[in-house]
């Protein structure tokens, strides 16, 4: 999942700060191109730890360990979940079917889920102290560093990346960061925030509009507190984790899906306003996407509250990429059309060698 580039926006609307915080979010807190000197600047190094502390992390710093599941044999397959925040519950229904002929390898990135959340109390200091601090340490350029020290864990020359929604820009941006490093991607309804602000109806005003009538008014009330982020950023992780995690309730509710509960705390809190920083009111990325050399696969849901117009528009941005519609599909086509996924993937990697 990911949030519309119009509620991005709105963080500089509907939070308190006047012109100041606007100027603020005026432009991003990330620059593609910069995550090796970044790291270089914090004193870190993108080789992982040299051992893993139990079979099901990733020690990839001396702070963070990545919860990882790998099935399968062959090739390695680097999954990468959306949100910001939202690590998958259970593992994609299409992965199992991919692990027939890959090694199948997905993650919870840090700050979610059950990897490592090194901001957990109450943070200290002035509201751009604070904001510095969580960019810095869970934003873009830690992720993306994230993607190729599990890369260099993993011993692969080059990667096979498929990423979803919000995890799809994240694997685009590591494809444009690192282009020698990956050997195919794969973009599942990726979150079209290649340009801020975009053009058009986006999925914040795609839920709006297939939500009922009665979840409307608590809809906007609960959208006026998730941008607002100097309050945001008062609170603990663990507050944070449930008020962003409520996203999920309305989200499900505009597809008429089952409900489930969202207290489990899984959602990343100080995550997702590292993300938001990052991808702040303007940038555009349109250049640095450019300069993605693996071929790349562009997977759209026709029944996906995301426009196929947005998904389209980033796609263009990759030199070469294709586009495919899948029919009857929406924007979790992993679980919702696990075969037809599976077998775009695998064909495409095969046409590909």
């Amino acid at each position: 999942m990911w949030i519309a580039a119009s509620a991005v926006v709105a963080l500089a609307v509907l939070t308190a700060g006047g012109v100041w915080l606007k100027r603020l979010f005026d432009g991003p807190m990330f620059e593609p191109g910069t995550v090796a000197a970044r790291v270089a600047a914090a004193g870190e190094s993108l080789e992982p730890m040299p051992s893993d502390s139990s079979e099901d992390a990733w020690h990839v710093t001396p702070e963070i360990q990545l919860f990882h599941q790998s099935r399968g044999q062959g090739e390695d397959l680097l999954l990468l979940h959306g949100g910001p925040g939202f690590p998958p519950r259970e593992p994609w229904r299409a992965a199992e079917l991919l692990a027939a002929g890959y090694r199948v390898h997905s993650y919870h990135q840090r700050g979610c889920g059950r990897s490592s959340r090194p901001l957990e109390g109450k943070l200290e200091g002035s509201f751009y102290s604070r904001l510095t601090r969580v960019e810095a340490t869970l934003g873009f350029a830690e992720q993306l560093a994230d993607v190729e020290r599990i890369r260099r864990r993993l011993g692969s020359q080059k990667l096979i990346l498929v990423g979803l929604s919000f995890g799809g820009l994240i694997a685009a941006l590591y494809a444009a960061e690192f282009p020698e490093r990956v050997r195919a991607l794969v973009l599942l309804a990726p979150a079209p925030l290649e340009v801020m602000p975009t053009e058009g109806k986006g999925l914040f005003e795609g839920i709006a509009e297939r939500l009922p009538e009665a979840e409307r008014g608590s809809y906007q009330a609960y959208l006026a507190s998730y941008f607002d982020l100097p309050a945001s950023l008062d609170l603990d992780e663990a507050a944070l984790s449930r008020k962003y995690g409520g996203l999920r309730r309305f989200y499900r509710a505009a597809e008429g899906a089952p409900q489930v509960p969202d207290d489990d705390g899984d959602a990343g809190g100080f995550l997702t306003a590292a993300l938001y920083a990052g991808l702040g009111r303007r940038h555009d990325w349109r250049a640095a996407l450019g300069r993605v050399e693996a071929p790349t696969l562009v997977l759209h849901g026709a029944e996906d509250l995301q426009s196929e117009a947005d998904t389209r528009r980033f796609a263009s941005a990759i030199h070469g990429a294709r586009v495919e519609i899948l029919p009857g599909a929406g924007h979790f086509m992993a679980e919702e059309a696990p075969e037809a996924v599976a077998e775009a993937v695998r064909r495409f990697i095969v046409a590909g060698r």
